[in-house]
């Protein structure tokens, strides 16, 4: 019997806090899942945080980094899908 990773469900960044992902990701490293679709979750997820944090720091509001940040996510999973074709 294999174990594999249960499905990903499809979580917003912001349904977590950037601590709730970070301490998401430690513990599946400590589990030694260092890659697969949760692991790729997690990562995309702190990023959409990094990049919010990024918008606010020049001075945007928090509601509408979230959606520049939401348009930046996007932008790059359809170009991670067309380098991929």
């Amino acid at each position: 019997m294999t174990a594999t990773s249960p499905p990903v469900s499809a979580t917003h960044p912001r349904d977590r806090s950037v601590e709730s992902w970070r301490s998401r990701l430690g513990a599946m490293a400590s589990r030694g899942e260092t890659d697969g679709p949760r692991v790729d979750e997690a990562r995309a997820a702190l990023s959409w945080w990094r990049h919010r944090q990024s918008i606010i720091e020049t001075g945007i509001s928090p509601e509408r980094a979230e959606e520049l940040a939401d348009l930046i996510s996007a932008e790059a999973a359809t170009d991670a899908e067309a380098v991929a074709r």
